[in-house]
Parts: structure tokens; sequence; C-alpha cells
């Protein structure tokens, strides 16, 4: 299954990701804009998203709406990030550096029409919410899976790591009852005590 156009797949895969399409022309504090494609998202990504492709426009003139919308932003004093799509064949450097300056630049460059397309996806990740795994039972418990590996270790230090479940206050109490425990000197009276010292022995030898 394809979409009509490049353009279009952008807007199928934004407005899927909870991005809503604005009614063109486009029209910011009393100006209006003929773009492509212009759509708006909400918290946490609260971006205008531009779309427009090369194929179909000269790059200056996609370049002159830009910053005419930038502008227009300016002066209605919108906190809203500004970002331009551009699909289509990749534009001269100098009008991507002088877009750059107005607003945050994707050029995806020529993609197809697939609806599945992951390099669009690719281009347009920073757009598009993070995707995490979903949660599995047999994931194990970080803690209990090193105490189950650690068999070989002393029992002192695999209680230490059981205690990490606990906190890192219980694991340091440990560690200092340890510490002194290795420690102590024995209270034990030499059987030389009363022999004095031999300064002649030892390494002096």
């Amino acid at each position: 299954m394809t979409t009509s156009t490049p353009i279009e797949g952008v807007v199928k895969l934004l407005t899927g990701s909870g991005y809503r399409r604005l009614p063109s022309p486009l029209s910011i504090a009393g100006l209006s804009f003929e773009v492509p494609a212009a759509l708006v998202g909400e918290n946490p990504s609260p971006d205008l998203i531009l779309v427009a492709d090369t194929a179909f426009e000269t790059d200056i003139r996609i370049l002159r709406k830009v910053e005419g919308v930038a502008r227009a932003l300016d002066v209605a004093r919108s906190k809203r990030p500004l970002t331009t799509v551009l699909v289509g064949p990749k534009p001269k450097a100098v009008v991507l550096d002088a877009m750059t300056k107005v607003c945050r630049v994707l050029a995806t460059g020529v993609i197809g029409t697939e609806e599945d397309n992951s390099l669009l996806q690719n281009w347009l990740a920073v757009l598009l919410p993070l995707a995490l795994p979903e949660p599995s039972n047999d994931i194990a418990e970080p803690l209990e899976s090193i105490v189950k590996s650690s068999s070989d270790l002393k029992k002192t230090v695999v209680d230490m790591v059981a205690l990490g479940a606990h906190g890192s206050d219980a694991v340091q109490a440990r560690l200092h009852e340890l510490l002194n425990a290795s420690l102590a000197v024995p209270d034990v009276a030499s059987p030389d005590h009363d022999k004095g010292s031999n300064l002649t022995g030892g390494i002096f030898e």
C-alpha cells in the first residue's frame, strides 16, 4: 500500500504520532502562507512543522516562505519551535545554511511512497515519540540474577550484593562492619613482651 506523494507520507506519519494538520493557507499574525503542508504538535513536542518538496518548488522559494513564517512567529511572540521537513532533492548548501538560522531542518532526500517507510521514520525520529519495548516477565531482577550467578564468591560478598535491594546505606553500613572486623587487633600479649626489644635482630641481621 502506498501514499500518493512523499509529502502525504510525511503528513500521514506525523498525524499518526499525534500531530495535527493545519488548514491551508497557513495563517499567522494576520499573514497567510501557501505551504504544501503544515502541522502542529502538543507538549512535549509543540513544534510547528512545515513540509515542502524540492522537486516541485525551488529551494530559494521554499527558503523565502520559511523565513516569512519564522518572522511571523516572532511578531506573534510564539514560543513554538519551527521545523521544516524537506523531501526531494537536497537543496544547495547555502540555502540549507540560511534555513537552519531560522528553524530546524530535516532534509530527508528522495524517499519512496511506501506506507511503512523505515527510512522516513529514521529521518523524522526526533519528532516522533520514543518507542519503548513492552515489559516482559522473562526479564530477571538484576540483583537477584547477580546473587544466583555468584556461587563461586565468598558469602560476605554475596551478602553485600543482596543488601543492594535495601539501598546504599545498608551496603555502606555492612561494608564498614566488615572493614572494622578485618582491621581489629587481637588483645593478646606477645610471649616475648617482657624480654625487651632486640634491636640487633629482624631486618638488621
